[in-house]
């Protein structure tokens, strides 16, 4: 399945805004990336790291499907 990704849903966030849009703490994205059970982030700086929308509302979308998608093996 092609999907158009417009400039707004690729925008990079912070891990303030993806605690936000997924109700969860700051620490769980990162509990994620960690287990593999969620996209890594993009990281800019030795200080700044931050999350393509995109990939974050598509793990939204379906955790599991995306999940399986990217695992390793």
């Amino acid at each position: 399945m092609t999907q158009h990704i417009t400039q707004a849903e690729d925008r990079l966030i912070t891990d303030k805004e993806v605690a936000h849009l997924l109700g969860a703490s700051r620490s769980w994205p990162w509990k994620l990336v960690r287990a593999g059970k969620f996209p890594a982030p993009v990281k800019l700086s030795v200080r700044c790291t931050r999350w393509r929308l995109s990939a974050v509302k598509e793990w939204m979308a379906d955790p599991q499907a995306w999940q399986s998608a990217n695992s390793e093996g």
